[in-house]
Protein backbone atom coordinates (compact mmCIF):
# COMPACT_ATOMS: atom_id res chain seq x y z
CA UNK A 1 0.00 0.00 0.00
CA UNK A 2 2.45 2.43 0.91
CA UNK A 3 4.46 1.79 -2.68
CA UNK A 4 1.24 3.13 -4.11
CA UNK A 5 1.80 6.77 -2.30
CA UNK A 6 5.35 6.49 -3.02
CA UNK A 7 5.78 5.69 -6.29
CA UNK A 8 4.04 8.97 -7.58
CA UNK A 9 5.62 11.22 -5.16
CA UNK A 10 9.09 10.29 -5.96
CA UNK A 11 8.53 9.31 -9.79
CA UNK A 12 7.10 13.18 -10.27
CA UNK A 13 10.42 14.52 -8.14
CA UNK A 14 12.81 12.86 -10.48
CA UNK A 15 10.89 13.80 -13.42
CA UNK A 16 10.57 17.81 -13.09
CA UNK A 17 13.69 18.83 -14.74
CA UNK A 18 14.16 18.74 -18.93
CA UNK A 19 16.37 16.26 -19.76
CA UNK A 20 20.44 16.76 -20.77
CA UNK A 21 20.69 18.37 -24.23
CA UNK A 22 23.83 17.59 -26.15
CA UNK A 23 24.47 20.45 -27.48
CA UNK A 24 26.56 21.83 -25.46
CA UNK A 25 28.40 24.91 -25.38
CA UNK A 26 32.17 25.39 -23.46
CA UNK A 27 33.13 27.99 -21.20
CA UNK A 28 36.61 29.98 -22.13
CA UNK A 29 39.19 28.24 -19.92
CA UNK A 30 38.33 24.81 -20.06
CA UNK A 31 34.92 25.50 -18.73
CA UNK A 32 36.13 26.95 -15.65
CA UNK A 33 34.87 30.67 -14.59
CA UNK A 34 36.99 33.72 -15.49
CA UNK A 35 37.47 34.14 -11.67
CA UNK A 36 38.57 30.54 -11.65
CA UNK A 37 40.46 30.48 -14.73
CA UNK A 38 42.82 33.96 -13.03
CA UNK A 39 43.38 31.90 -10.03
CA UNK A 40 43.90 28.30 -10.96
CA UNK A 41 45.53 28.11 -14.62
CA UNK A 42 48.57 29.09 -13.96
CA UNK A 43 50.04 25.97 -16.00
CA UNK A 44 49.03 23.53 -19.00
CA UNK A 45 48.74 20.71 -17.15
CA UNK A 46 45.48 19.50 -17.25
CA UNK A 47 43.57 16.20 -16.19
CA UNK A 48 40.45 14.60 -17.16
CA UNK A 49 37.44 13.67 -14.53
CA UNK A 50 33.82 12.68 -15.64
CA UNK A 51 30.58 12.88 -14.41
CA UNK A 52 28.32 9.50 -14.95
CA UNK A 53 25.12 8.15 -14.14
CA UNK A 54 24.24 5.01 -13.73
CA UNK A 55 20.07 4.44 -13.29
CA UNK A 56 20.17 6.41 -9.94
CA UNK A 57 23.59 6.60 -8.90
CA UNK A 58 25.47 9.71 -10.26
CA UNK A 59 29.46 9.53 -9.46
CA UNK A 60 32.82 11.32 -10.20
CA UNK A 61 35.07 9.17 -11.57
CA UNK A 62 38.88 9.56 -11.42
CA UNK A 63 42.12 7.62 -12.99
CA UNK A 64 43.24 5.79 -10.93
CA UNK A 65 46.52 7.50 -11.08
CA UNK A 66 45.66 10.64 -10.41
CA UNK A 67 44.01 10.14 -7.09
CA UNK A 68 46.63 10.47 -4.46
CA UNK A 69 46.61 8.42 -1.71
CA UNK A 70 47.48 11.13 0.74
CA UNK A 71 44.73 12.98 0.35
CA UNK A 72 42.52 9.95 -0.06
CA UNK A 73 44.31 6.55 1.13
CA UNK A 74 41.14 4.80 0.83
CA UNK A 75 42.56 4.20 -3.00
CA UNK A 76 45.00 1.27 -1.21
CA UNK A 77 41.74 -0.59 -1.36
CA UNK A 78 41.75 -0.59 -5.79
CA UNK A 79 45.34 -1.81 -6.84
CA UNK A 80 45.07 -2.59 -9.98
CA UNK A 81 42.06 -0.79 -10.91
CA UNK A 82 42.07 1.31 -14.11
CA UNK A 83 39.02 4.08 -13.08
CA UNK A 84 37.98 5.20 -9.41
CA UNK A 85 34.61 5.55 -8.62
CA UNK A 86 33.06 7.97 -6.43
CA UNK A 87 29.75 8.66 -5.00
CA UNK A 88 28.20 10.48 -1.91
CA UNK A 89 24.57 9.25 -0.68
CA UNK A 90 21.94 8.06 1.89
CA UNK A 91 22.83 5.58 3.80
CA UNK A 92 21.03 2.68 3.96
CA UNK A 93 19.72 3.42 0.66
CA UNK A 94 23.08 3.34 -1.23
CA UNK A 95 24.04 -0.19 0.19
CA UNK A 96 20.78 -1.74 -0.71
CA UNK A 97 21.68 -3.79 -4.16
CA UNK A 98 18.45 -3.37 -5.49
CA UNK A 99 15.88 -0.63 -5.08
CA UNK A 100 13.95 -0.41 -2.63
CA UNK A 101 10.65 2.21 -2.16
CA UNK A 102 10.91 2.44 0.90
CA UNK A 103 14.25 3.41 1.67
CA UNK A 104 13.87 5.81 -1.19
CA UNK A 105 11.16 7.76 0.81
CA UNK A 106 13.23 7.44 3.69
CA UNK A 107 16.15 8.95 1.88
CA UNK A 108 13.96 11.89 0.40
CA UNK A 109 11.61 13.38 2.98
CA UNK A 110 13.79 12.87 6.42
CA UNK A 111 17.70 13.80 7.10
CA UNK A 112 19.48 10.34 6.73
CA UNK A 113 22.83 9.03 7.42
CA UNK A 114 25.46 8.75 4.70
CA UNK A 115 27.81 7.18 3.23
CA UNK A 116 30.50 7.78 0.37
CA UNK A 117 30.64 4.95 -2.12
CA UNK A 118 33.96 4.28 -3.98
CA UNK A 119 34.51 1.91 -6.19
CA UNK A 120 37.50 0.43 -8.39
CA UNK A 121 36.80 0.03 -11.86
CA UNK A 122 38.70 -3.29 -13.37
CA UNK A 123 37.51 -2.90 -16.88
CA UNK A 124 38.26 -0.27 -19.75
CA UNK A 125 36.69 2.73 -19.58
CA UNK A 126 35.55 2.17 -23.11
CA UNK A 127 33.29 -0.60 -21.34
CA UNK A 128 32.50 1.15 -18.21
CA UNK A 129 31.45 4.29 -19.83
CA UNK A 130 29.14 1.93 -21.93
CA UNK A 131 27.37 0.58 -18.81
CA UNK A 132 26.53 4.54 -17.94
CA UNK A 133 23.80 6.31 -19.30
CA UNK A 134 25.51 9.27 -19.29
CA UNK A 135 28.83 10.71 -19.02
CA UNK A 136 30.68 13.80 -19.38
CA UNK A 137 34.11 14.98 -19.63
CA UNK A 138 35.78 18.05 -17.24
CA UNK A 139 39.33 19.47 -17.37
CA UNK A 140 41.12 20.34 -14.42
CA UNK A 141 44.39 21.52 -13.57
CA UNK A 142 46.49 20.50 -10.87
CA UNK A 143 45.19 22.93 -8.21
CA UNK A 144 41.74 22.21 -8.77
CA UNK A 145 42.38 18.22 -8.75
CA UNK A 146 43.38 18.46 -5.06
CA UNK A 147 41.01 20.73 -4.05
CA UNK A 148 38.40 17.57 -5.03
CA UNK A 149 40.06 15.22 -3.60
CA UNK A 150 40.16 17.31 -0.22
CA UNK A 151 36.52 17.69 -0.74
CA UNK A 152 35.92 13.89 -1.07
CA UNK A 153 38.44 13.26 1.63
CA UNK A 154 36.65 15.71 4.02
CA UNK A 155 33.34 13.53 3.44
CA UNK A 156 34.61 10.65 4.94
CA UNK A 157 33.93 10.23 8.61
CA UNK A 158 37.35 9.93 10.50
CA UNK A 159 38.14 8.89 14.00
CA UNK A 160 40.72 10.82 16.19
CA UNK A 161 43.44 8.76 14.87
CA UNK A 162 42.45 10.02 10.99
CA UNK A 163 40.99 6.36 10.43
CA UNK A 164 37.81 6.08 7.90
CA UNK A 165 35.31 3.42 8.99
CA UNK A 166 34.19 0.76 6.29
CA UNK A 167 30.15 0.27 7.00
CA UNK A 168 30.15 -2.60 4.02
CA UNK A 169 31.58 -3.86 0.63
CA UNK A 170 30.03 -5.16 -2.46
CA UNK A 171 31.21 -7.47 -5.72
CA UNK A 172 34.20 -9.21 -4.56
CA UNK A 173 35.00 -6.05 -2.45
CA UNK A 174 35.19 -3.47 -5.90
CA UNK A 175 32.89 -1.15 -4.14
CA UNK A 176 33.52 0.16 -0.68
CA UNK A 177 31.31 2.09 1.69
CA UNK A 178 32.37 4.49 4.15
CA UNK A 179 30.89 6.36 7.11
CA UNK A 180 30.70 10.21 6.06
CA UNK A 181 29.66 13.48 7.34
CA UNK A 182 26.32 15.04 6.59
CA UNK A 183 22.53 14.20 6.52
CA UNK A 184 21.10 13.15 2.88
CA UNK A 185 17.76 14.79 2.22
CA UNK A 186 15.85 16.31 0.05
CA UNK A 187 17.23 19.24 -1.22
CA UNK A 188 21.02 17.67 -0.08
CA UNK A 189 21.52 14.91 -2.54
CA UNK A 190 23.98 13.12 -4.33
CA UNK A 191 23.72 15.34 -7.48
CA UNK A 192 24.01 18.32 -4.50
CA UNK A 193 27.34 17.13 -3.56
CA UNK A 194 28.83 16.34 -6.54
CA UNK A 195 27.62 20.22 -7.52
CA UNK A 196 29.22 21.59 -4.61
CA UNK A 197 32.46 20.12 -4.98
CA UNK A 198 32.95 21.08 -8.83
CA UNK A 199 31.89 24.73 -7.33
CA UNK A 200 34.30 24.49 -5.00
CA UNK A 201 36.95 23.60 -7.45
CA UNK A 202 36.50 26.82 -9.31
CA UNK A 203 33.38 25.73 -11.97
CA UNK A 204 30.99 27.87 -13.05
CA UNK A 205 28.04 25.67 -11.89
CA UNK A 206 24.74 26.00 -9.42
CA UNK A 207 25.40 24.25 -6.52
CA UNK A 208 21.48 24.08 -5.01
CA UNK A 209 21.32 21.36 -7.27
CA UNK A 210 19.34 18.18 -6.46
CA UNK A 211 18.11 16.38 -9.56
CA UNK A 212 20.48 14.62 -12.09
CA UNK A 213 18.99 16.26 -15.01
CA UNK A 214 20.07 19.63 -13.28
CA UNK A 215 23.57 18.62 -12.51
CA UNK A 216 24.14 17.10 -16.28
CA UNK A 217 22.15 20.07 -17.49
CA UNK A 218 24.82 22.50 -15.62
CA UNK A 219 27.59 19.96 -16.20
CA UNK A 220 26.84 19.96 -20.14
CA UNK A 221 27.80 23.71 -20.51
CA UNK A 222 31.26 23.69 -18.31
CA UNK A 223 32.63 19.93 -20.00
CA UNK A 224 31.87 18.15 -23.04
CA UNK A 225 28.96 15.30 -23.12
CA UNK A 226 30.50 12.57 -23.82
CA UNK A 227 27.19 9.83 -23.93
CA UNK A 228 23.71 11.23 -23.40
CA UNK A 229 20.49 9.52 -22.48
CA UNK A 230 18.23 9.03 -25.69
Amino acid sequence: MNNIVIFPIIFFFLHTSPKLQVENSIWECCGFSNEAAKQYLQDDSLHTIYLIKQRWHTAIVFHTEEVDSIIIPEVKYFDGAELIDIGWGDEAFYQYPDFDWDLAYQALFYPTPSTLRIEGVYISMIEYFDLSEIVVELKINNEQLKILLKYISNTIWRNAETESEILSTQYLKRIYFFKAYGDYSLFNTCNTWLARGLKRAGFDIKDDIVLTEQLFNEAAIIGTVIKAEN
